[in-house]
């Protein structure tokens, strides 16, 4: 990877100051975190935001929020960085791969509806290149089959499909700030969605898992 130092200005610069001045300069605690989730939900028109340390952990966090675990099956497309798999394995699920479209390269709906099996809990989208997938027909599907719906945008921010903004039209939606991506943290993700029973468990696994209870 090049040089991206071209990116940061003196913004980023008197940010980061400011970060280290505040005294918090780790974990979710500092005014700076929630400046951000707050800017992010409202940019992106959803109820809530949360911070975490990286894209792949959002992944792994929304779908332990939606409940996956032993055994489940959660589709997904080949056409994706291997930290997609990986957040599904981690909940000890099944990765279940569904094709994608021949133009432009996002997963195919149709090939998601023959994938359905009654240990399918969940489909993880991934809108690459800027473009969002068909989620009108994938949120058509999740309804039919009672699904939860991942939308991951590491790869398209403010892309939008039929006017509605990718990573909205799911049920969760989660963004990358690895140092590659349009939005930068050096590292991090972020999780945006409406759900305020899902908000509940996300924000626990973003705090060391406090609250055992609710996992």
């Amino acid at each position: 990877m090049g040089n991206l130092s071209w990116r940061f200005d003196e913004r980023e610069y008197n940010y980061i100051k400011e970060v280290l001045d505040s005294g918090f300069a780790s974990g979710t605690s500092g005014n700076m975190n929630t400046r951000l989730e707050q800017s992010f939900a409202k940019k992106f028109g959803r109820k809530f935001a949360i911070t975490f340390n990286s894209g792949t952990t959002t992944l792994h966090a929304a779908l332990e929020a939606f409940g996956i675990g032993y055994g489940d099956e959660v589709i997904v497309t080949p056409l994706t960085v291997i930290s997609c798999m990986n957040s599904i394995i981690y909940c000890n699920a099944i990765p279940v791969f569904a094709d994608v479209e021949e133009d432009t390269f996002l997963i195919d709906p149709e090939c998601i509806r023959k994938k359905i099996t009654k240990r399918t809990k969940a489909i993880m989208v991934v809108n690459l290149y800027g473009q969002v997938a068909n989620m009108t027909e994938i949120m058509k599907i999740a309804e039919e089959n009672n699904l939860y719906v991942l939308e991951d945008c590491a790869q398209c921010y403010l892309g939008t499909h039929n006017g509605n903004i990718g990573g909205t039209i799911g049920h969760v939606g989660s963004w990358s700030f690895e140092n590659s991506k349009h939005l930068t943290t050096g590292d991090g993700g972020i999780i945006a969605c409406d759900d305020e029973n899902l908000v509940i468990l996300l924000e626990n696994l973003t705090v060391k898992a406090l609250e055992m209870r609710l996992l």
